[in-house]
């Protein structure tokens, strides 16, 4: 996959699609991908979150500890954005996920997110219009 697929990818994502080419192409260039193989974790409930993940391809599950026993809480399908919470604040993982099969991913660095964002206010707002959306629709 080569900077315009992850362009496009970023581009079919509701949290970045309101977001300037420019801007976008920075993200993308700040970004670091990844590969992980089925079973390893993209990261573990009680981490500390540090950045957002992208699924470019490949799938994972999302697990949740529940009285000491992982349940099976979701999946997470390509161009899926998880983790974005990291990018506003300091808390640890509530979650683990896992690949499924082989994930290619975006990781996305809260540093790098924040230097974007406070460059670009315009973006910012766009951005946190589209959560205002999302966490509607979840309540």
């Amino acid at each position: 996959m080569n900077l315009n697929d992850e362009l496009n990818v970023l581009r079919s994502i509701p949290l970045f699609s309101g977001i300037k080419p420019e801007a976008l192409k920075l993200l993308a260039f700040a970004s670091n991908r990844m590969i992980f193989q089925p079973g390893q974790d993209l990261f573990q409930e009680g981490d500390q979150a540090n950045s957002a993940c992208i699924l470019l391809s490949g799938s994972a599950t999302i697990r949740h500890d529940v009285d000491g026993e992982q349940k099976t809480i979701g999946a997470v399908a390509p161009h899926t954005v998880i983790g974005e919470v990291a990018l506003f604040c300091d808390r640890p993982r509530q979650v683990t996920v896992t690949a499924s099969s082989t994930v290619e991913a975006l990781l996305i660095s809260k540093d790098s997110f924040q230097k974007l964002m406070s460059s670009c206010p315009n973006t910012l707002s766009n951005i946190l219009s589209e959560l205002g959306e999302q966490l509607s629709r979840a309540s």
